[in-house]
């Protein structure tokens, strides 16, 4: 399973959401992670509260990363234009962290609203 950046912020806040990521980060279950990813997370957390190589390393020591390919490249592309055709403000990083996800045949865990018609996904 992929967690994207709206669930490690529900986690890092201990949100009742992120109880149940909780959940999932602390079994042994293979998480996985995408650069972008922890670009975000990374960004928050400097415009937030300062933890962001904490929480950065934290993510790299829990998951495996999932490299930004050619193939996940152009998957991303494929998804975010037909995406972009239902939702304006459907963004690129959201297109990657799911064309990573397709490339290991998992599902993301979110709760961003961008992912709700997507089979890929699971909501919290």
């Amino acid at each position: 399973m992929m967690l994207d950046s709206f669930a490690w912020v529900e986690y890092f806040m201990g949100t009742k959401k992120g109880e149940k990521v909780k959940e999932i980060v602390e079994s042994d279950a293979q998480i996985y992670t995408s650069p972008i990813i922890i670009a975000e997370i990374y960004s928050k957390s400097l415009r937030t509260d300062g933890k962001a190589e904490e929480r950065g390393d934290f993510i790299v020591k829990r998951c495996a990363i999932i490299p930004i390919d050619e193939e996940i490249a152009v998957e991303a592309a494929k998804i975010h234009a037909e995406a972009k055709e239902r939702m304006e403000d459907f963004g690129l990083a959201d297109a990657l962290v799911l064309a990573s996800a397709r490339n290991r045949d998992i599902k993301v865990l979110t709760g961003d609203p961008h992912f709700i018609s997507f089979s890929d996904a699971i909501m919290l």
